[in-house]
Formats: C-alpha cells, sequence, structure tokens
C-alpha cells in the first residue's frame, strides 16, 4: 500500500507539471514577445534591476507611511494607544463574579407596608425630628405667651401618613384647607386631626437644634438638616444588596426659594433646585447611596475632578464586589476606570468629545459611514465609537466587555457597549420619575422642607421595591400596585391615632364622626346610658323652652331627646329622637 500511495504522488506530480507547461505564453500578463521588446524598450536578455528595486521599495515605503499613518490616529493627547484588535481571550476576568445574592437583605423581613416602611424611618429619625419640633414649638409659643401642645409619636406618624396619602391622590398641589374642610376630598384628614394642628406641627417642623447651628454651619451648608439625612442613608444601604449592576446619576429636586447650594440646569423641566447625586440600582427601583451637592464647604478648596469624586464617594460601599458601575459623560474618564478596577469594580459610560484619551479616529467625521462602529483596546478598557448619523459620534468607555460583538441582525448595528448601557442607564431616572408621579411635597419657602419631602418619597418608593422583593404576589395583575401600596401605608399612620383621638375627645363634632365612620373607626351606638336617663328624669320636673323652636316663641317642652338630652317640643320630636339628631 506505501508502494501504491508513492506512485500515486508521483503520477499527481507529472500531470501537475504537464498542466502548468500546456499554459500558453499568450496568457501570461507578464509576458513580452521578442518582436515587441525592441518596440517597448525592454531588453528581454537583460531585465532591469534597479527598477525593480525601485518599485519593491516604493511599495513598501507606503505600506509603511499608511502603517504609521493608522497608528497615529490611535494615539490620543494623552499618549495611550488604542489598538484596533481585541486582547487574547484568556482566564475569565475576576471582576463582574458575584458572590451574594440581589435583593432585601438578611433580617429586613417585612409583613406589612408600614414594616417596609419603617426599615427607613426608623425611630432615630422620628426622635429627633420630634425633639427639635417641639423645642421650636415651645419656643415661638413662649414668644407669643401661649403654651404648646407637644407633639408625640403617634401624632406625628398620623401627620406623616396624612402627608403620605396626599401625594398617593395627587394632591401636592392642594391647600390644606381644602383637604380639611372642603367636603369633596377624602374624609381621612378631617378624621385623623384638626386644621390647625396640622398647620402648627408643619410650620414648626424642624431637623436640628436652632441653637448650635450657627456653629454647625461653618464647616457645613447643609448643617440643618445632616442627621437626618446620614441616618436615612444609613438605613438605604443596610436594608438591601444591589445587583450585577448599579447606576450613578443626578437629579434635580426643583426648589426656587433661598438656598446656598441652589443649582440653575437649563436641561431639566424644574431649571432651579436641589441637586442630588444618586447611585441606584439598575435592575430594581432602589436608591442605595445619595450625596447633595452643598458646593464648596466653607474652608475648602475649588475642588477638581468633581465626577470622579463623586462616584469615589457614592461606591465606597460597594468595593471590591465585582459589580459595574454605568454613568454618563459627566463622571467617566479613563484616571476613574483604572482606580475603579483597582477596588474590583467595572464601569460603563459615555465619554465627552474633548477629554484627551479619545484618539483621533474615534472623533466625528464625515467620511464614516452611517451606524459604523470603531474600537480601540487599552489593557482592561475597551473604547468604541459609534456614528448613529451622518457627521456625528458617540463614544463609550467600558472595562466589562473586552470583544468586538455587534448586533448584525439589527439594521442599526449597534455594538454590544452600547446596547449594555442603554439597558442599564436608566436607574436614577426610573426613581426620579417614579417619585415625581405620587410626591407628597408641599408648597414651602425652606430648603430643609424639601429634602423632607424628598425623602419621604424615596422611602416610600424604597419600601415598595423592598416588599414586593419578599412578596412577589402582592396586588398581582394591578396596574396601579404602587398606588394602592402608598394608601395602605398612609392608612396604617394614620389609624392609631385616630382610634386614639375618638376614645380620648369626649365632645366631637359629628361630621368628624362620620369621617371616622367612614374611615373604618366603629362609633358608639346611640343607645340610652344610665347618666342620660338621671337627666332625663331630673329635668322631666321642670318644663324648658324647646331648643329648636325660635327664642321669640319661648314654646315650652317636656320631652328630651335621647340622644342630646335636649328639650324638644311636640312638633320636633319624632318619637324620642329629636330633629337635629334625626338629620
Amino acid at each position: 500500500m506505501l508502494h501504491e500511495e508513492q506512485d500515486d504522488e508521483e503520477e499527481e506530480a507529472i500531470h501537475s507539471t504537464d498542466s502548468e507547461s500546456e499554459i500558453s505564453d499568450a496568457d501570461d500578463l507578464d509576458y513580452v514577445p521578442h518582436a515587441q521588446a525592441g518596440v517597448l524598450g525592454v531588453n528581454p536578455a537583460l531585465p532591469d534591476e534597479e527598477d525593480s528595486c525601485d518599485y519593491i521599495e516604493e511599495s513598501s515605503d507606503e505600506s509603511s507611511e499608511e502603517e504609521i499613518q493608522t497608528q497615529f490616529e490611535r494615539l490620543s493627547k494623552k499618549g495611550s494607544y488604542w489598538n484596533e484588535h481585541p486582547p487574547i481571550q484568556g482566564r475569565t476576568r475576576s471582576h463582574n463574579i458575584l458572590r451574594s445574592c440581589a435583593g432585601p437583605a438578611p433580617g429586613s423581613r417585612s409583613i406589612s407596608p408600614k414594616d417596609a416602611w419603617d426599615m427607613f424611618i426608623t425611630d432615630e429619625i422620628i426622635d429627633e425630628v420630634l425633639k427639635c419640633t417641639n423645642l421650636e414649638g415651645r419656643r415661638a409659643a413662649a414668644a407669643k405667651g401661649k403654651e404648646w401642645r407637644s407633639v408625640d409619636k403617634e401624632e406625628f406618624m398620623a401627620f406623616i401618613g396624612l402627608t403620605v396619602l396626599a401625594g398617593g391622590n395627587k394632591s401636592w398641589d392642594v391647600a390644606l384647607r381644602e383637604l380639611f374642610l372642603d367636603p369633596l376630598q377624602n374624609t381621612v384628614y378631617k378624621a385623623t386631626m384638626g386644621l390647625r394642628r396640622c398647620e402648627d406641627i408643619c410650620s414648626f417642623l424642624r431637623f436640628d437644634d436652632k441653637r448650635t447651628r450657627a456653629l454647625r454651619q461653618e464647616t457645613d451648608h447643609m448643617a440643618a438638616f445632616r442627621y437626618v439625612w446620614d441616618c436615612f442613608l444609613t438605613n438605604c444601604r443596610r436594608r438591601f444588596i444591589p445587583s450585577d449592576c448599579v447606576t450613578i446619576d443626578e437629579q434635580l429636586v426643583p426648589f426656587r426659594g433661598r438656598c446656598r447650594f441652589l443649582q440653575y440646569m437649563p436641561s431639566k423641566p424644574a431649571k432651579y433646585g436641589i441637586k442630588i447625586f444618586w447611585m441606584c440600582d439598575a435592575r430594581i427601583p432602589y436608591a442605595i447611596d445619595g450625596m447633595v451637592y452643598t458646593g464648596r464647604q466653607p474652608g475648602e478648596e475649588v475642588q477638581r475632578n468633581l465626577g470622579e469624586n463623586i462616584v469615589r464617594q457614592l461606591c465606597y460601599g460597594i468595593r471590591q464586589t465585582g459589580r459595574n458601575i454605568t454613568m454618563d459623560n459627566f463622571f467617566t474618564s479613563v484616571p476613574l476606570a483604572e482606580k475603579l478596577l483597582e477596588k474590583n469594580l467595572t464601569i460603563v459610560g459615555t465619554l465627552r468629545q474633548n477629554k484627551p484619551d479619545i484618539p483621533s479616529v474615534m472623533k466625528p467625521s464625515k467620511l464614516r459611514e452611517k451606524h459604523s462602529s470603531e474600537f480601540g483596546f487599552n489593557g482592561n478598557m475597551t473604547m468604541v465609537s459609534y456614528v448613529p448619523k451622518k457627521g456625528k459620534a458617540v463614544v463609550l468607555l467600558s472595562t466589562m466587555h473586552d470583544s468586538r460583538v455587534v448586533d448584525e441582525n439589527s439594521v442599526k448595528k449597534k455594538p454590544e457597549v452600547i446596547q449594555y448601557y442603554n439597558k442599564t442607564k436608566g436607574g436614577v431616572d426610573t426613581m426620579d420619575q417614579m417619585v415625581r408621579t405620587y410626591t407628597c411635597k408641599r408648597r414651602t419657602r425652606r430648603w430643609p422642607m424639601v429634602l423632607w419631602y424628598n425623602l419621604l418619597d424615596v422611602a416610600t418608593l424604597n419600601a415598595y421595591s423592598l416588599f414586593t422583593a419578599q412578596h412577589p404576589d402582592y396586588m398581582g395583575g394591578v396596574t396601579n400596585a404602587r398606588r394602592l401600596f402608598i394608601k395602605e401605608l398612609g392608612k396604617e399612620l394614620v389609624m392609631p391615632h385616630m382610634k386614639r383621638r375618638m376614645e380620648g375627645t369626649p365632645h366631637l363634632q359629628k361630621h368628624i364622626i362620620e369621617a371616622m365612620g367612614r374611615c373604618g373607626i366603629q362609633t358608639l351606638k346611640p343607645t340610652t346610658t344610665q347618666p342620660q336617663e338621671d337627666i332625663r328624669q331630673a329635668r322631666q320636673k321642670k318644663r324648658k323652652r324647646c331648643n329648636i323652636c325660635p327664642a321669640a316663641k319661648d314654646r315650652k317642652a317636656s320631652s328630651w331627646c335621647s340622644q342630646c338630652t335636649r328639650p324638644v317640643c311636640k312638633e320636633h320630636k319624632h318619637v324620642v329622637i329629636c330633629e337635629a339628631c334625626k338629620h
């Protein structure tokens, strides 16, 4: 068999040589006949070796110039080179590997909406607000020569419940007087507390000791709200384990009053307000951590690399966890990506065109085709430039991706980096939109109250996300589940104080008792008690003027109403109930 194979190979070699010899000279493009050689000026016997060498040198020079030009275009102003080819795939990188399950933290079990809400608005926050509010109320009452009735925890929780209910009913712009006195409004307001009491609590609501505020303001512009804000953020970080990706972005809380750190953002609908930087989960609407931008604090120097400092401060609690952070071009930079990689965190974000780390090949150009992508790789970083329309370019930086994957099935052919960014960039925007839908904010001139209302909104949203994560079947199939959650939470907050008011107040007005009955508070049945019977027997001995007839008639009556024990004449009594009690 070996001899036969060798013979076959020899025959194939022979046939190949024969086939090559069959090609005519006319088919050879480089062949020049001897008759035309003199005409063309070419010596067929002696070819020009110098010309051939020059041709080889010219082609090599052109290729080297193209390579140099390509390398120069991929070189940034900082001197970093972004290679066109991705790195060789090796072992799986250590980042983006989660070692904990996302969701409610251990020990955060909640049975009712109020249980979930109490995990964020804890007794520590309530006690501090009550102490400062009663202190301010006593000071203001003493200045007018009056006495302040202290607010206890049960009454303050009812006040918060009314505020939350107003947000759930989208009545944030309705005046308190209309909410309490208009018969077309919800009866829960008048059944919980009086209008003047609610206005007093709202007027004297404080979050710090005013006597020591001046000293604390020397180092902190936000001294009037700092303690409550820090306590709330501690609860947010402790109660929830984030998913594999978080989002960092800003929120502008509308406000036009006097404030040292008021911001103007023309791109926002409100334009003026207080800016808060949030880190939210990219999968679930949950605020993990936040920071109110107060500008340059007293005694501090001008901040450099503000976006980088904000990201490093917000992600301090998730360092060494392998998570990814999605951000916009205000925060993203190459130095930040390198520093976060040292903490086992990756980023995906857009880059501004004026960044010195972007090579010229990534910049917008009219020569680039629409929906085309240009990739660059530098160590663990990937930069991609995508052309959404002619003459435009969007540049993204990622330390999570390391390939040139593009969606070839779609018309726009977006890279994988852009698709991931679009899926995870809306964490803070989703939170802000949900908060504005059912906000409990009220019109105020004090910036601490603006932050307090926003804190209640975020706490309610976090409680809803935490509760629904533990009870997936809650309000299943209902489109307004969050609104029903807010109404149930508000009812749980106001009911204890409403019951105490029913039992502790001896002479409540009739419309208040009816409002309590509509809210589910069982009123006492109109049965004749022993004291009322004694009063009736004592009054029957002496006739009195009818309580309903005009005084000018001076009509005497010997009958009394079984409910209010007031004297009524024969004209106005119906069985044993007077006409006023009947209606």
